[in-house]
């Protein structure tokens, strides 16, 4: 009797301490999280936003400046050659030109290129334009031959003194040519000349003596050059900013 009570006596303590024991461990591994796990997790979760992040915001910043300076300057070089768009072209011109200086002077601190891309953009705007005046007219403008009947001067509200053509076309339409339409003072009265008119009407007629047809090659090189030299003051700004 003794001896059987004796065994189940001592089996019963050393049954509920292994249960408990194995209880205990199951909440530790439960409740234990290991470092790399907490690292997967947060590896994850930038992987899924950098995903759904637009394309547009993953380029680097001073590559956005680099192209978008240059073809500002351009759209205000081009948006000069219409009537009245120097409403648009001035403001537009002196806002870019700004912005090169703050972005790459004040922001990125590298007065030298911001200096450099300042002067690029705005001799950009006075070469650009004309360049492509010449380029639209030639390759997509309507051309008649015309007559210059009448040449002179005129001042602008400035005060400025400037070159007029007046020019009779084929259909008997009757022109007033600026200098900003190719009259400088290189035609005389009687002389036949190509009329290019732009077959949206938005733009002035444009005039070119009959063997001077071949486009404006320097005026696009120069153009191309300083689209280059800004983009390019702009590339080295932003990679060794300061």
């Amino acid at each position: 009797m003794s001896v059987t009570g004796g065994t189940d006596g001592s089996t019963g303590p050393s049954d509920d301490a292994r249960t408990q024991g194995s209880l205990r461990t199951q909440r530790s591994q439960t409740h234990e999280r290991t470092p790399g796990d907490a690292g997967s997790d947060g590896g994850t979760t930038a992987a899924l936003a950098s995903r759904s992040r637009s394309p547009f915001l993953s380029v680097p910043q001073h590559l956005l400046w680099a192209l978008l300076i240059p073809l500002l300057s351009t759209v205000a070089g081009w948006s000069g050659q219409y009537p009245h768009g120097l409403w648009l072209a001035a403001p537009l011109a002196l806002g870019t030109v700004c912005a090169a200086g703050f972005i790459a002077g004040g922001r990125w601190h590298r007065p030298g290129a911001a200096t450099l891309a300042c002067v690029a953009a705005c001799a950009l705007v006075l070469f650009a334009g004309p360049a492509l005046y010449d380029l639209y007219a030639k390759r997509v403008g309507d051309q008649l031959d015309a007559m210059v009947t009448q040449t002179g001067q005129r001042r602008n509200a400035k005060g400025t003194t400037m070159e007029t053509c007046t020019v009779i076309d084929t259909s008997g339409a009757v022109h007033r040519i600026s200098e900003q339409q190719n009259c400088s003072g290189q035609f005389k009265p009687g002389q036949r000349v190509i009329l290019y008119k732009d077959p949206a009407g938005l733009l002035d007629p444009y005039i070119e003596e009959p063997d001077q047809q071949a486009l404006d090659t320097t005026g696009l090189g120069i153009s191309a050059a300083l689209f280059a030299v800004t983009s390019g003051a702009l590339l080295y700004g932003g990679q060794r900013r300061r």
